[in-house]
Formats: C-alpha cells, structure tokens, sequence
C-alpha cells in the first residue's frame, strides 16, 4: 500500500469510527494470529511463561472498528501495537469460539480473553 492508499484509508476508517462512535456501537473483540519469530522478543515471550510449544502466538484487541478493518490498520501502522503490525498474519477470530463474557466491560472482556487463551497455552500480547 502505498502512501496516498494508506492515507485515503485512514480518512476512511476516521469516518466510520465518527460514525459508530455516535451510534453508540459496541465494540468488537478480535484476535490476530502472530508469527512465531515474535516468540524471539523477550518482552512478548516473558508475558508468556505458560506458553505450550506449538500453539498459536495471537494479539487481542478491541475496537469499535469491523476486525477486519482493524487488522488492515494494524499492518498499515495505523495507530497500531508493534506486534501485530510487525508480525501479524491474519485475524484467527475463530479462537472466540466458546469464550464467554457475560456481564463484563468491554475492556475487562478484552482482558479475560487474553487470559482465557494463556490457559490454553497460547502466547498473548494485549
């Protein structure tokens, strides 16, 4: 993508976050699924203790923007975290399956699914 795509994105996504915003809309949990290399960071991998050899490394967010969107962000460098802009593969939404998060905040819910999928052996950056 080159800078004029990037930035007529940007003015794209600015827009429907406006809109949302006045909506009220929800937000959406997403997960993207990491490349293993990220296991070489200490930070990444020292957030991960209980990490099991073999299962999916994955960032977790938040965001009033469709997941899609927001991973599109993320590999432009759009307000993004360094690890899914740097190591992002796709968006692994299918990981939500059979989390639940009933009566919790949007951000507490951000956080339980993180911790959720570490109890599974997943190595997660939030």
């Amino acid at each position: 993508m080159d800078d004029a795509q990037r930035d007529k994105k940007i003015l794209e996504w600015q827009e429907k976050a406006r809109v949302a915003a006045k909506r009220k809309q929800g937000r959406n949990l997403y997960v993207v699924t990491l490349d293993p290399e990220v296991l070489w960071c200490k930070e990444f991998r020292q957030e991960n203790p209980g990490y099991i050899e073999g299962m999916p490394c994955v960032y977790v967010g938040l965001t009033i923007h469709e997941p899609g969107d927001r991973f599109e962000q993320h590999k432009a460098g759009y307000r993004s975290s360094k690890y899914p802009r740097k190591y992002g593969i796709e968006l692994a939404q299918e990981l939500i399956e059979g989390f639940t998060a009933e009566g919790l905040s949007d951000e507490e819910q951000e956080a339980a699914l993180a911790e959720w999928l570490r109890r599974q052996g997943c190595a997660v950056w939030q």
